[in-house]
């Protein structure tokens, strides 16, 4: 059982996901789309693929059978607030809002097995709840998740977050052993688990250049965290240079890195797999993906976004429920 969040209705979110679906759709998988049915019949005659689904009037998991595609309306008064295309509106964000609230409590509560994002603009987001700061923060918060990390799977690199949205002037007064120590064994535990590697190689990036040579923070902090990890049977090794780890690790030297800043992990992971990397939420109680993209404002509409990152992001999800992993 995978639910789909809206998104923002005035980005590609609503896009990506019709299209993803007539991709991905498996016979072995119930689909629910959260969000006015209006949105999405509109959009699938744009589209010109009709979007057969069947609308619930209150969500009963006993309705849903696998192969079907269904949708749930957390907004039943949609109607009064019009959608705008490519634009931040506080009706775009209510609509997102409401869509992503009821797909939290579904996923915390084990109501649906997995939660696939469609991506939100954030300053939207803060026009209907001041205090969003994205979708890793809030759904910790709801699974009520202390220790959560932020990883990208983009085939031969696979790259987790030491700090996420945080301005590169403030990323060593944030770096922790201890914290750095709980992103490395979160990103271990995945990789047993989802990905079913006995033993993963995990590499810990330097945070200054050439590592050592101009900075102190990889032996206060990053070779503690390591040393942490070992004393837990984790095979964690570095740091290593930025320059260099993200090449060993795309050619099978490491299963991971961890990376300490978001643009050194997302650099090259966006350079190698732009259109098909998955953002994973590591900790939570289930199953979390989302494509690595925003909501594209500029080609919202026009039927031109790719939809290869939201059927990733479908079909990672659905493999990661399988015993198999196929």
């Amino acid at each position: 059982m995978v639910a789909i969040t809206l998104g923002d209705p005035g980005g590609i979110g609503p896009e990506v996901t019709l299209k993803a679906l007539r991709r991905v759709r498996s016979p072995r998988t119930a689909y629910l789309l959260l969000g006015p049915a209006a949105i999405y019949e509109a959009l699938s005659r744009r589209l010109k693929a009709p979007a057969r689904f069947r609308e619930l009037p209150y969500y009963q998991r006993d309705l849903l059978r696998p192969g079907g595609l269904y949708l749930l309306n957390p907004s039943p008064d949609s109607k009064k607030e019009p959608v705008r295309m490519g634009k931040v509106c506080l009706a775009n964000a209510r609509l997102a809002w409401a869509s992503l609230k009821v797909g939290a409590h579904l996923a915390a509560c084990g109501l649906v097995d997995a939660l696939v994002t469609a991506p939100v603009n954030k300053e939207a987001m803060r026009l209907t709840e001041g205090g969003f700061v994205g979708h890793t923060e809030y759904l910790a918060g709801v699974s009520k998740s202390r220790r959560v990390a932020m990883m990208f799977d983009g085939g031969r690199l696979k790259v987790t977050l030491a700090t996420i949205h945080v301005p590169l002037k403030e990323v060593s007064g944030r770096l922790r052993a201890a914290d750095l120590a709980v992103k490395i064994a979160l990103t271990d535990d995945f990789l047993r688990r989802f990905y079913r590697i006995r033993a993963p190689r995990i590499a810990v990036a330097a945070l200054n250049p050439h590592g050592r040579e101009f900075g102190t923070e990889e032996d206060r902090i990053i070779v503690p965290a390591i040393r942490r990890a070992r004393r837990q049977g984790i095979a964690a090794a570095g740091p290593f240079p930025g320059d260099e780890v993200f090449h060993a690790a795309y050619h099978g030297r490491h299963d991971a890195v961890i990376a300490m800043y978001h643009d050194q992990g997302l650099a090259p992971l966006k350079t190698l797999a732009f259109d098909q990397a998955v953002n994973i939420t590591l900790g939570l109680p289930f199953i979390r993906t989302s494509p690595d993209h925003g909501t594209a404002f500029d080609i919202a509409g026009r039927n031109q976004a790719d939809e290869s990152s939201m059927a990733a992001a479908l079909e990672k999800a659905r493999q990661f429920l399988l015993p198999s992993g196929k």
